[in-house]
């Protein structure tokens, strides 16, 4: 799916607001399905992740549910998470756990709990380094431990690169390198994602 507007029946984006306040202070998580960013339907889901304040785990059936509506003819056209306390915008760990490039990744912010703030983005894998170019980056890169055995490093759209050239990816586009040290691999694999912004509009 190309980054391209997402549009929301008010009624459903009502429904997806009133999951995320009824699950506050914990994340909420679930799926939007429809067709061409036209969304026509909504599957809250459960948070399984050991610490819902901080992660979201969307629970097994809801998700086997989610990848059938290809079979009905729709598709999964976002996955929506809130923020409770944070801006609407990826974090790392939404970064490391983008698993679904197809899909637009929707954030409902809280942190205004008067003004919720709905945004979505493409995040998508674009690259694995492994060996030589793998520890190049860690040498060069200052990247910081967002949870245990989790490291990321941010770069936004507008900042300057001071890792091994060449740039990841072109300037303007902003990116999450991201490792996971307890994964086995010397060096650690690095994944590359990119943060790409969607428009999102609410249907009256």
């Amino acid at each position: 799916m190309s980054a391209f507007t997402v549009t929301i029946p008010s009624d459903i984006y009502k429904t997806l607001a009133a999951h995320v306040r009824a699950d506050h202070p914990a994340e909420a998580c679930g799926f939007l399905r429809g067709r061409n960013g036209r969304v026509s339907g909504i599957l809250p889901a459960r948070n399984t992740a050991p610490n819902p304040r901080r992660d979201y785990q969307v629970d097994v059936q809801s998700l086997l549910q989610a990848l059938l509506w290809e079979d009905e003819g729709d598709e999964l056209v976002a996955i929506y998470h809130s923020h409770p306390a944070s801006p609407a915008y990826p974090s790392a760990v939404d970064a490391a756990n983008a698993f679904y490039p197809d899909s637009v990744y929707l954030i409902l912010s809280l942190q205004q709990p008067h003004a919720p703030e709905l945004r979505g983005f493409c995040l998508r894998p674009e690259a694995v380094f492994r060996g030589g170019a793998a520890e190049a980056i860690l040498r060069d890169v200052p990247f910081e431990q967002v949870r245990p055995g989790l490291w990321a490093f941010y770069l936004a759209p507008d900042a300057a690169w001071s890792g091994p050239e060449p740039r990841p990816l072109a300037e303007g586009i902003a990116f999450y390198l991201v490792f996971d040290e307890n994964s086995g691999h010397q060096p650690p694999l690095v994944r590359l994602v990119s943060v790409k912004p969607v428009a999102i509009t609410i249907q009256l």
